[in-house]
């Protein structure tokens, strides 16, 4: 059983996360500034009392408790904007740390190697994902490796024909340029197969 994967840098992807922090401080200062105005077209026509240091105001209650929802809103949009940043970066962290395994996972997958495996947090979205990438790569895995066994009998069946042929009085120059041709295939076939990283052991 894999141990779990701990990911230490949560600001990975910064134009991703970054877009996405900015976008949701942006939604929650236009909340309270559309709170602001909608509280003030419906109080327009009242009017508030009210006792502060020692004086006692009166008037309509958008401009006499202007100071007051100014204060408060403020207050809401430094630290429930800091809120909202510390939410939105465990969050984008889940799908931007994910996104960067796959990237390198593919990126490895483009140069041949086909061993690593994807392995995400218990949290992290894309697990569906991560498992079709490592399924693919073990499936691609385990049929290099049934290529790779069967080019090798093609090389050592080749050879015992060439040494039978040339044992048995036949024509060799007749049979030798196919043999050489067979072996020159399963080579090329070899040399391709070996531009991959691959487990070689079958589950």
């Amino acid at each position: 059983m894999n141990p779990p994967y701990k990911r230490r840098n949560y600001f990975i992807n910064k134009e991703f996360q970054g877009r996405y922090i900015f976008n949701y401080f942006l939604l929650a200062t236009i909340g309270s500034l559309v709170f602001i105005g909608i509280f003030s077209f419906f109080s327009s026509n009242t009017l508030s009392i009210v006792y502060d240091n020692y004086h006692l105001q009166l008037g309509v209650t958008p401009g006499i408790l202007f100071k007051k929802i100014l204060s408060t809103q403020w207050l809401f949009v430094v630290f429930g904007g800091g809120l909202i940043i510390i939410i939105t970066l465990i969050l984008t962290h889940r799908v931007a740390g994910p996104f960067y395994r796959f990237e390198n996972s593919l990126d490895e997958m483009i140069d041949g190697n086909l061993s690593n495996k994807i392995i995400l947090r218990r949290k992290d979205e894309g697990k569906e994902l991560a498992q079709k990438i490592n399924a693919f790569n073990y499936e691609l895995s385990d049929k290099l490796a049934i290529m790779e066994n069967f080019n090798s009998n093609i090389a050592v069946s080749s050879e015992q024909l060439k040494n039978a042929l040339a044992q048995s009085g036949l024509d060799k120059d007749r049979y030798a340029p196919i043999l050489n041709e067979i072996l020159k295939n399963q080579k090329n076939i070899q040399t391709l197969i070996d531009d991959y990283t691959f487990s070689r052991e079958r589950l």
